[in-house]
């Protein structure tokens, strides 16, 4: 492609983005959106993904992406399907010739490093980290230590990390992952603005309460129905949004405890707006996080946020101005019951996220960050 360098306002960038799984999370939807944006600014756009699901139906709705479903790209670790993933995606690369590799996940991010070595000359490879998979909160230690010593091999092959919060960037630090010589910027993720109409400031007796996230190991669901096992029944309704793995473990923690008519499980939804819109204050009860998208969308209708301190959700969340962070059930039980005993503060806080959400979390602040990188690193 003439012009790669010296890029003009008007010329065409190529772009390649890859994520291993197609199941829909954050990560997924950052993807699709950069997709769009991308379209949208009259550039190239071809997405590669591992498996079939959400993501991948979606990305085929944006007309003008060239998609490709690569099967050997796994998420478990598989020396037969890693190296076959490496081979298949390099052919890829060379054959698409993209101005910008941008990888996404951790298994995309090693794989799409290894397949892209030699042909940095001409590509500019680029690793978003939304969570290392070596964080504090992951429980498996020879997992922690594996990818460690795999990201530090691969650390040489990046021409940037993205890290969506200043915590992703502290443990890279630390672990030495990210060295003195590694190109890194914090650009934090964004959501869309909801019309003004659809932001409520109003609060409902019982108060009602909502967590958006899939039923994973990740997640803790579980720390949040054992926290409201402490509530008084008649003071708040709590619904779960998502599906997922421990979906139904959790299902038979609620009846356990005789809460059905508390709790409700929505299952997973493609439109989550009517939950926000129509609930009080959202809960992310969670092990470890990179920046989660789910708060950021909270905040835009603007939700009080209670959340694990855990990740960057500190850097979303101030204490006692726009939500609570908590460490255990208990403290989560607390705070919840000192919102439900004072309504004028879930709308104060509600109205702080807004204003948080408004100063730094906006969808086009964090697109324009991204396109401008790529501008900078082909120039």
């Amino acid at each position: 492609m003439k012009g790669r360098s010296n890029r003009g306002e008007h010329s065409k960038m190529k772009i390649l983005y890859c994520i291993t799984s197609s199941s829909w999370g954050g990560a997924q939807l950052h993807v699709l959106e950069l997709c769009a944006d991308q379209l949208a600014r009259g550039n190239e756009v071809t997405f590669i993904v591992g498996n079939k699901g959400p993501l991948l139906d979606k990305v085929k709705q944006l007309k003008g992406v060239k998609v490709i479903l690569l099967p050997s790209l796994v998420r478990e670790i598989s020396p037969t399907n890693d190296i076959k993933a490496i081979v298949e995606l390099r052919k890829i690369i060379k054959s698409e010739s993209p101005d910008i590799v941008h990888l996404h996940s951790s298994k995309a991010g090693v794989i799409g490093r290894l397949s892209s070595i030699g042909l940095r000359k001409k590509i500019k490879v680029i690793f978003t980290v939304h969570g290392w998979a070596f964080t504090d909160g992951v429980s498996s230690r020879l997992k922690k230590s594996l990818y460690r010593i795999v990201e530090k091999s691969v650390r040489h092959f990046t021409d940037l990390f993205i890290c969506v919060s200043y915590y992703d960037e502290k443990i890279g630090k630390r672990d030495k992952v990210l060295d003195s010589t590694s190109n890194v910027k914090v650009i934090h993720n964004g959501s869309t603005t909801p019309s003004e109409q659809s932001i409520n400031y109003s609060v409902h007796m019982p108060l009602r309460l909502v967590m958006i996230a899939r039923f994973s190991p990740q997640k803790d669901q579980e720390t949040l129905i054992n926290a409201v096992t402490k509530l008084p029944k008649d003071s708040y309704k709590l619904t779960f949004v998502g599906d997922g793995e421990t979906l139904q473990t959790n299902k038979e923690l609620v009846f356990k405890y005789g809460l059905n008519h508390n709790i409700k499980f929505a299952g997973f939804k493609d439109d989550i707006s009517d939950e926000l819109i129509n609930n009080d204050v959202y809960i992310l009860s969670t092990h470890y996080e990179g920046l989660p998208i789910s708060i950021i969308e909270a905040m835009s209708y603007g939700l009080p946020i209670l959340a694990t301190n855990v990740g960057g959700n500190s850097e979303m969340l101030e204490n006692n101005i726009n939500g609570f962070l908590f460490t255990s059930k208990d403290e989560l039980a607390e705070k919840l019951n000192y919102l439900i005993n004072n309504p004028e503060t879930v709308k104060k806080m509600g109205q702080e996220s807004y204003r948080i959400f408004s100063d730094e979390y906006s969808l086009s602040q964090c697109l324009t960050k991204i396109n401008n990188s790529y501008l900078e690193l082909l120039d």
